[in-house]
């Protein structure tokens, strides 16, 4: 079966696999209540179906409307197809009913085939008996965790006297200050911030670096305060945009104060501070279609998670960042400020790179989270200076100050991978994570309170180029569906002619079924396993070969 073929089927039978006409679970709609009296939930689809188009041409349209740099970008680590099932659109006639009951559309996802909505329970109880409706699930939301310890205000008279002035320290303790010397300042690189919004007017926030902005809350272009505002809704964006892009000489530099940005204001400060992770996802899908090459989030979502919904494949911002970064995105995150309480959402995303929290001295700090995920990887990643980071701040055009809390190592990280992506520009994003985290300063003995440790700007640049790493040769796609019952459909890329094993384990690490054992020749293989003997749960699909081993981790749901 030939590769187009197999994807139109694909979308076509998706849905036999999900029941219609899910039963509302209205207590746990309790969750999307908001202070106005009105639910915002995600509602999912069960197909990607149009009455007036063929998925083939779905496809070619989505091929043809892909962004040049999202199309180089992708390229780097798609090897089959740049497009799948995710970018094709949400369908049209599925959005006009949903919008005829009266609820208010708030953003729409393909990458999650869903809407996100406000409306009463009224509405959300007609909605539910759609025959095209997956399910429907609140809009989880929290409140930002603020570090107990504050740092005092620093003046911009208090400089080191040199023209890094007080943001000297927290560059040269990840080294980029010796970057910066060799000429590396993230020039070429694009990167996507999440945030607050962005006081664009400071001195030391440059607008001819700004390639784009989209404020998500409002829908509108304009990601500085506008009228109806809080005073407060720029502070945190501006604050996390200087430490990475911001530059002022005897003042401020970011770790990548050369790079140019994509600008998203995604979370609303106002009434009770909801961190709203629908308009994470809008705002991530919308930077990966301009072609952002990292996105740098200093946001978290914990709330109304559990602790076993960290594990990599539940939340919904966390599906949208391994989506990112499965298209090409190195994806930076903050670990979140609970300390022993745990990590949040999306730092338990597979090949993100979630950041700890250090002090100038490079002692973890007491509010750093600390892991692992629910299925026990190590987090967080790596660390950076998150205690009495200097900053711009929106009190006015030349003002600066210090906080402390994750969300400031973060974008000094993010940062440091746009230095490593303009040195290395065909680096995916699984490369630039491996230079990072095994360059850091605790890569012999990872834990976790630091991860692999702090970061090593110039160790990091100069770590492929000394071929410390083998070059992957085989490659898994991104199966689909996922979860799915009872076949899974994925490609296996082989460059070059090997003995491989591939193999289906189950989560005790007990092998299932043996797919191949066998010499196969260079090429592109696609695949599927019927898991029509097999129990609900985690299984992984893994490729061994004579030059590395790739896995996949997947889940059965009968």
């Amino acid at each position: 079966m030939i590769e187009k073929s197999r994807k139109t089927i694909l979308i076509l039978s998706f849905g036999m696999f999900l029941s219609a006409n899910p039963q509302l679970d209205e207590n746990n709609l309790n969750a999307g209540l908001r202070s106005d009296g009105f639910y915002r939930v995600w509602i999912f689809f069960n197909d990607k179906t149009e009455s007036d188009s063929t998925p083939g041409n779905a496809f070619q349209i989505a091929l043809e409307n892909l962004n040049d740099r999202t199309r180089i970008r992708r390229s780097k680590v798609r090897h089959f197809s740049l497009v799948d099932d995710r970018d094709i659109p949400v369908p049209t006639e599925y959005i006009e009913k949903i919008t005829s009951t009266g609820v208010l559309i708030r953003t729409v996802s393909k990458w999650l085939n869903a809407v996100s909505v406000s409306g009463t329970i009224e509405q959300l109880r007609s909605i539910s008996g759609f025959p095209f409706v997956k399910k429907i699930d609140p809009v989880y939301g929290g409140k930002r965790k603020i570090p107990v310890q504050k740092s005092l205000l620093k003046t911009s008279t208090e400089s080191e006297g040199n023209n890094y002035g007080p943001s000297y320290n927290q560059l040269d303790q990840i080294n980029v200050i010796a970057a910066h010397g060799e000429g590396y300042t993230g020039t070429g690189v694009r990167i996507l911030m999440l945030d607050t919004g962005y006081y664009k007017d400071h001195e030391a926030i440059h607008e001819e670096q700004i390639i784009a902005e989209w404020d998500f809350i409002n829908n509108d272009g304009e990601t500085q305060n506008e009228a109806g505002d809080p005073d407060n809704q720029h502070n945190h964006g501006t604050s996390t945009l200087s430490v990475l892009g911001g530059w002022k000489d005897g003042q401020l530099y970011g770790s990548a104060y050369e790079a140019e940005f994509l600008l998203a204001k995604t979370e609303d400060t106002s009434l009770e501070e909801p961190i709203e992770e629908d308009y994470f996802v809008a705002g991530l899908e919308w930077g990966e279609s301009l072609g952002a090459d990292i996105a740098s989030s200093s946001l978290g979502y914990i709330d109304w998670y559990e602790f076993e919904d960290l594990d990599g494949m539940t939340a919904v911002t966390t599906i949208a960042v391994n989506t990112a970064i499965e298209n090409g995105m190195v994806v930076v995150t903050a670990v979140g400020n609970s300390g022993s309480g745990g990590i949040v959402a999306p730092a338990d995303a597979f090949n993100v790179i979630s950041c700890g929290a250090v002090d100038e001295n490079g002692m973890i700090t007491s509010f750093s989270s600390r892991g692992p995920t629910a299925d026990d990887r190590t987090k967080p990643e790596v660390c950076a200076q998150g205690k009495g980071t200097y900053f711009a701040t929106s009190s006015s055009q030349n003002s600066y100050g210090v906080d402390d809390g994750t969300s400031f190592a973060t974008p000094l990280v993010a940062g440091a991978c746009a230095l490593l992506l303009e040195v290395h520009p065909n680096w995916t994003p699984t490369q630039v994570r491996d230079a990072i985290i095994n360059t850091a300063d605790q890569a012999s003995e990872p834990n976790n309170n630091y991860g692999w440790g702090i970061i090593d700007v110039m160790a990091a640049i100069e770590y492929r180029s000394q071929n410390s790493i083998i070059p992957i040769e085989y490659s898994i796609s991104l199966p689909f569906p996922n979860p799915f019952n009872p076949i899974i459909y994925f490609d296996v890329n082989i460059s070059q002619q090997s003995e491989i094993t591939l193999t289906i384990f189950d989560i005790s690490g007990k092998e299932v079924e043996r797919l191949w054992s066998a010499a196969k020749a260079k090429g592109d293989y696609p695949l599927q396993w019927r898991a029509n003997g097999a129990s609900s749960g985690i299984y992984f699909i893994n490729l061994d070969g004579g030059n590395g081993s790739v896995t996949r981790k997947i889940c059965l749901q009968k």
